[in-house]
């Protein structure tokens, strides 16, 4: 009887606790599905700003390329203007001359004039020789006369250059303060919407982190479920469950000082400069060539740190075959090598060149920014045999 009776608590203990599993089991399920379906709708909406981030990150880079531009052509107007106001005093010279060498000639005319009166008085002579002076004097007055008013007329042509260029310069000088401020406008409502991005996608990623807690904890009490309903006849004693942690070990970039301006023969072929190259941008190593990027990949190239808006650099001569934006890079330029060699200058802010165009060493190609959804202001940077990846720090220094 006794034995009977033990089999039977035995029983009620199982079902008991089996029971309190189930419940246990749907409070998971129910807490699973809130948090997929709120999962669901803040995926959404990181999607919708990370769509906005990217279209004002493209509207930062045509702005910026658009003050770029303008700021070469407000150089080139300084410029000419410098180089019209040269004309101009040059012209204002030469009219001072001929002004004062046509007085000059009218004052020897008169004087040879009131000579030739006296002589032909006293009959020292002819009346032709005097008539002769007289033309040569009106041939040189006439002569001077033109002069004078040719450069009359070519300094008022200046002038007029003058006032438009100074139009045209003050024209871009309202262009820039108008670019300027829609650049700065365009930042500001960037930077709030990457902050809402980063705290959203921070929040997804915690929820995420959880939701695959509960998971793994659903999966688990499945399995003693499982094992509960296998042993429960026979009251045999559930083993405990194994548990296994794995660790990754944390990889920190290594801080490294840039350099620039490292000569080099502009002939000589790319694979000749390894160890002599410039970086192509005054910054700190964020992320070294090969370091671990996430758990199944590594980086091809390195990111160098730098602030926002400081002018990327070719590192040699070479021709452009790729210009503008790629997804997970941003603004990217890519430069041709001898054909064998590339290099790449991705996350930038704005590119200032165009596919096809000719570049030299040092020649600024691009602004470092943080598009393609970066966090912090850099420049991913990469060198490439064909389609093999090179250690940067192997060909720069």
């Amino acid at each position: 009887m006794k034995y009977y009776y033990s089999i039977l608590c035995l029983t009620l203990i199982g079902a008991a606790g089996y029971a309190a599993d189930l419940e246990k089991q749907q409070q998971l399920q129910q807490e699973i599905h809130q948090l997929s379906n709120t999962l669901e709708t803040q995926t959404a909406n990181s999607n919708t700003l990370e769509a906005e981030v990217t279209r004002l990150e493209k509207q930062l880079g045509n702005i910026d390329k658009q003050v770029y531009q303008t700021e070469r052509k407000i150089e080139t107007t300084q410029q000419r203007l410098r180089d019209t106001n040269q004309k101009k005093i040059k012209l204002e010279v030469d009219l001072n001359t001929q002004k004062t060498g046509l007085s000059q000639q009218l004052q020897a005319m008169y004087a040879a004039g009131e000579q030739s009166y006296l002589r032909l008085l006293l009959k020292q002579d002819e009346p032709s020789d005097i008539s002769r002076t007289f033309h040569y004097f009106k041939y040189l007055n006439e002569n001077r006369v033109k002069r004078i008013t040719d450069v009359k007329q070519t300094l008022r042509k200046v002038e007029k250059s003058q006032v438009d260029i100074t139009q045209n310069q003050q024209a871009l000088n309202a262009l820039t303060a108008d670019l300027s401020k829609q650049k700065a406008n365009l930042e500001s409502t960037l930077s709030a919407r990457s902050s809402a991005l980063e705290k959203l996608n921070t929040d997804i990623s915690t929820k995420q982190k959880r939701l695959t807690a509960l998971e793994q904890a659903e999966a688990a009490l499945q399995n003693v479920l499982g094992r509960l309903a296998e042993n429960q006849a026979s009251n045999q004693p559930l083993e405990p469950s194994s548990m296994t942690s794995n660790t990754t070990p944390l990889t920190q970039g290594l801080n490294v000082q840039t350099t620039e301006n490292v000569k080099y023969s502009a002939r000589s072929p790319f694979s000749n400069l390894k160890g002599k190259l410039a970086w192509p941008v005054n910054g700190r190593i964020l992320y070294p060539y090969n370091s671990r990027r996430n758990e199944k990949q590594r980086w091809t190239g390195v990111v160098i740190e730098a602030s926002g808006g400081s002018k990327v650099k070719a590192i040699a001569k070479g021709r452009v075959v790729f210009s503008g934006w790629m997804n997970g890079y941003g603004y990217l330029v890519i430069l041709d090598h001898d054909g064998k060699y590339m290099s790449l200058y991705g996350y930038n802010r704005a590119v200032y060149k165009r596919e096809g165009e000719t570049v030299k060493a040092n020649d600024t190609i691009a602004a470092v920014g943080n598009s393609g959804g970066q966090n912090i202001n850099a420049l991913y940077f990469e060198i490439r045999q064909f389609t093999t990846p090179q250690n940067p720090a192997n060909w720069c220094r």
